[in-house]
Order: C-alpha cells, then structure tokens, then sequence
C-alpha cells in the first residue's frame, strides 16, 4: 500500500450549510426494480440540481439551482409545496454563482417581509460522499468543483492501489459534502465508496429483491449473496459481498423477470379467441333463450 497525501478544504458556504437540502426518494421490491441504480437522488428542475433550499411555514419558498452545461448555470425559482411535490416558477436565470446566491436571499427576505411568514431552518446533513478517481491521479481538472458543493477532503495515492472492501483499484479519494451528480461521476469517471449513504441504501434495496429471489429459489447458504436479519424483519447483503455483485444479481433477477412476464404473454390465446371465449361466457350468463310465442291461426283476416 503506497502513502497518502491528505488535503483538508473548508467550503465556503459551511456557515449556510443548512439551505443544502437534498431530497431522498426510496423505493422497495417489487416496485425497486426501475429505481435500483439510484440512491440518493439529488432533487432536480429542468436540467438544473437543486444546491439551495429556502423553506417557509406555509410550504413555500425559494430555490437554487445549478446546471453547468446550461447556457446561464444558475437559476433561482419560487415554489409551492403540496404532497411532496414542488411546483416551480418564476425562474431568476444568472452566469455568476455568487449572484444567484444573493438573488435567492433577497427574493426571501423580500417575501418574508410582504407575507409575514417564518422560515424553517433545515438540519445540515451530517453525512459525508467518498468518490475514488479509478482511471487517472488526482489533479486540476480531474473532479468536480461545484460552486456549491467543493472537495472537503482529499486523500491522493502516490501509485493505483486496491480500494480496501471494493473490487476496483483507484489512484485516491475525494470526500465531499454533498452526493455527486450522475452526470458529474460519469463525466470525470469517479466511483462512489460504498459506505456512502446512497449506496448504502441502495444495497439495502437490493438486497430485498434478492433475499426475496434467493429464498423463491432455495439457493443454498454458500451461493447466497443475503441472509435475512429476523430483528428488523429484513435481507442484509453478506459483509463480503460488494455493490458491483449486488448489482449484477439484480440485473439478472429483473432479466429473469421480464423472459417470465413475455412467456407468459405468449401463452395468451389469439385476441379473435378471447373475444369468441368471452361472447360464449356473456351468452352463458344470460341464461337460454326464452321460447318465441307464435301468433294464432285467424285464417283469412
């Protein structure tokens, strides 16, 4: 194992930390199997990530997003909240990221003052985002600096090393405040740690379609890749198993899902069968055809 050269960043806005608010949306079997390449999913608006959250006592409030791709990368919106969702509007579109961040102040302070209402201060979360540089030492340019969401920590290899627990070497890591985009890990090919809170709840998913999977299937204790935790009355993914494996059981269990679901469609008899099957149960259901009456004989009138 090489050594490590530590860099410690205090990010600018540590002091705001609780406008940074990201939202979480979870999903379980049998419904997980469309969400499992998720997590924590960083609430979204057209295009922009939502890096700033202001919230009022009557569920409306101001937002800031950011979207580096865009032709002006920050916005600030209003919103109204109604059942967990939010309905965006009035954007504010800006090319500075200081600017924006004074907009969304003043809009709130703005409304607060007309309206008379009292913000909710929000929680800072506590967790923290390893992501490790797989392909290339770290250096300028090699990861994502948002404005809002800056490196706090950096652990720098001096040579490409085994990630202890994963299945990847990784030339050091990178912690950060906030989860990274799906665009911004692709982008720069970063890989998440898997004690991250979002992988950590994805695994947790996973591993319920694949308890569930396993115990269907009778899979022997050596082949299994979850054992079932009676206190929580849940499946946990065995302490070596690693997310790439989880990950790979799943996409098999939802192939094997989808070949069943198209079998069975093809059993299905031929819609002109289906309709001549239900015309004979309709005619079955009315009972039989009561007998017709004939009229009398009158003869010649």
């Amino acid at each position: 194992m090489g050594r490590a050269v530590c860099f410690y960043v205090l990010p600018p806005f540590y002091q705001n930390a609780f406008h940074i608010y990201p939202r979480r949306f979870w999903t379980f079997y049998p419904e997980v199997i469309a969400h499992l390449r998720g997590g924590v999913i960083l609430e979204e608006n057209q295009g922009y990530v939502i890096r700033r959250t202001i919230l009022f006592d009557n569920k409306c409030g101001f937002v800031l997003g950011e979207n580096p791709k865009a032709p002006n990368p920050y916005v600030t919106w209003q919103f109204n909240e109604q059942d967990g969702h939010r309905d965006f509007f009035w954007g504010h579109y800006h090319n500075e990221p200081d600017m924006a961040e004074r907009d969304l102040h003043n809009r709130a302070e703005d409304y607060q003052r007309r309206y008379h209402v009292f913000e909710i201060e929000q929680a800072p979360d506590k967790e923290t985002y390893k992501y490790y540089s797989t392909q290339r030492p770290i250096d300028i340019g090699t990861y994502p600096k948002s404005y809002f969401n800056r490196p706090i920590h950096m652990d720098v290899y001096f040579t490409r090393q085994q990630v202890p627990g994963e299945a990847f070497q990784a030339w050091g890591a990178i912690i950060y405040a906030q989860p990274l985009t799906d665009r911004e890990m692709r982008d720069y090919e970063l890989r998440p740690a898997r004690e991250n809170l979002d992988i950590r709840r994805q695994m947790d998913a996973q591993a319920q379609v694949v308890g569930k999977w396993e115990d269907a299937h009778h899979l022997p204790e050596q082949k299994r890749l979850t054992w079932f935790y009676p206190n929580f009355g849940s499946y946990v993914a065995k302490e070596y198993v690693t997310p790439e494996q989880l990950a790979v059981r799943v996409r098999s269990i939802e192939r094997q899902e989808a070949a069943r679901a198209h079998k069975e469609a093809k059993r299905q008899p031929p819609i002109m069968e289906q309709l001549k099957a239900a015309q004979q149960e309709a005619q079955a259901d009315w009972g039989p055809e009561a007998p017709t009456k004939k009229a009398p004989d009158r003869g010649e009138r």
